[in-house]
């Protein structure tokens, strides 16, 4: 009797406990781009790794939507274009498969082949591969991934521009090339089995170094156009990839791991300072540097007139009343500066008048921003 008397007195203060909580009711639509950042601020206190929870990262969250809608012409000799399938976390491949029919599965595998499947590690490999850093990828996928994160994380507050859908083809470019040796480096006579990551990286390092020039680089838009590597890249790939091997596998004295050398920035000096002797059709595996900036231009371009007239559009269909709605709220709750009220009045007017598509992108971020301070569009 005393033990449950005792219980009944524990029960009784516990009753008494109050414990304060912040629920924070988070819009489904807005959800991957609002929850990573209550992570990443309520994390500030700790030293929380940016790779803990980078999956939820806006960068993965773009970089899936191009995965998924990005097409890339059938290779030569192949019958369909396809895409490459970015799993931005772990299963999404299996899982989106696995919901479809037998027949849907048959059409999946011809859009997606999973040959394409890569995922944020890879994604990792294939950029500090090309980038001089295969040191870094050598100390594995994880410490690979967390410094790729943190230099993305870093980049990305300050402009998130460069990182378009021409930034993702040239990534993809990147890993063809990753994977094309991956696949050929085990049939080298000089190959002894081992340390293959190694020289992957290591070899792929060293013809971006040797291309890169003022006037000259890699042209990386040629091999995601023909989604192949060129018989003339091949071999120089595999000139730089004999260096690598021998490189690594030939440590300094004193040293006999030869993994944990090929994690050392002296082993990535070794090779980047050796001159190698490429075939003379090297040269047509670049392009100016000059036209590799045209590109990037005239993608920035294209992409600013696609989002006018998408917004354009998205305007037009939400019609002059709504725009009324918005106008009303926001002057109510005192939201709207001269420059807001002027483009909202020329919403409200359609058709009468049609907003610019430079007038439109402006009044959907008006209405972004309604949205985020409380106001609420009826369904």
């Amino acid at each position: 009797m005393k033990g449950a008397a005792s219980n009944r007195d524990r029960s009784k203060q516990l009753s008494q406990v109050f414990v304060q909580m912040k629920l924070t009711v988070v819009p489904p639509d807005r959800s991957e781009e609002i929850v990573p950042k209550i992570s990443e601020f309520a994390n500030t206190q700790n030293k929380v790794n940016a790779a803990d929870f980078f999956s939820n990262h806006p960068f993965h969250i773009r970089i899936e939507q191009f995965s998924r809608s990005v097409i890339f012409t059938a290779r030569e000799g192949e019958r369909h274009d396809s895409k490459w399938f970015y799993e931005r976390s772990r299963g999404q491949f299996i899982n989106a498969r696995g919901r479809l029919t037998p027949a849907q599965q048959k059409k999946f595998d011809l859009e997606f082949p999973k040959a394409q499947l890569f995922s944020k590690t890879d994604l990792a490999k294939f950029d500090y591969s090309a980038a001089g850093h295969p040191d870094l990828v050598s100390k594995g996928a994880q410490k690979n991934f967390a410094e790729f994160a943190k230099e993305i994380g870093e980049a990305w507050a300050k402009s998130d521009a460069r990182y378009d859908e021409l930034w993702y083809r040239r990534l993809i470019a990147k890993a063809i090339i990753f994977r094309k040796l991956e696949t050929e480096v085990p049939k080298q006579p000089w190959y002894e089995g081992g340390y293959r990551a190694n020289i992957v990286t290591y070899a792929m390092a060293k013809v971006f170094h040797d291309a890169t020039s003022d006037k000259q680089v890699l042209d990386v838009d040629a091999i995601w156009r023909r989604q192949a590597v060129s018989d003339a890249l091949l071999r120089a790939l595999l000139v730089a990839a004999a260096e690598a091997n021998d490189v690594i596998t030939h440590p300094p004295a004193g040293v006999r791991n030869m993994s944990e050398w090929a994690k050392q920035q002296a082993c990535w000096n070794g090779l980047k300072s050796r001159q190698l002797d490429y075939d003379d059709d090297f040269a047509s595996c670049l392009t100016p540097v000059e036209s590799v900036r045209t590109a990037a231009r005239d993608a920035k371009a294209k992409k600013a007139l696609t989002e006018g007239i998408n917004a354009q559009t998205e305007v037009v269909n939400l019609g002059g009343e709504f725009w009324a709605k918005v106008m009303d709220w926001g002057k109510a709750e005192r939201k709207l500066s001269p420059k807001d009220l002027q483009i909202l009045q020329i919403c409200m007017s359609m058709p009468r008048r049609v907003p610019s598509d430079f007038q439109a992108k402006h009044a959907m971020d008006v209405l972004q921003r309604m949205k985020d301070q409380g106001f609420e569009v009826e369904h």
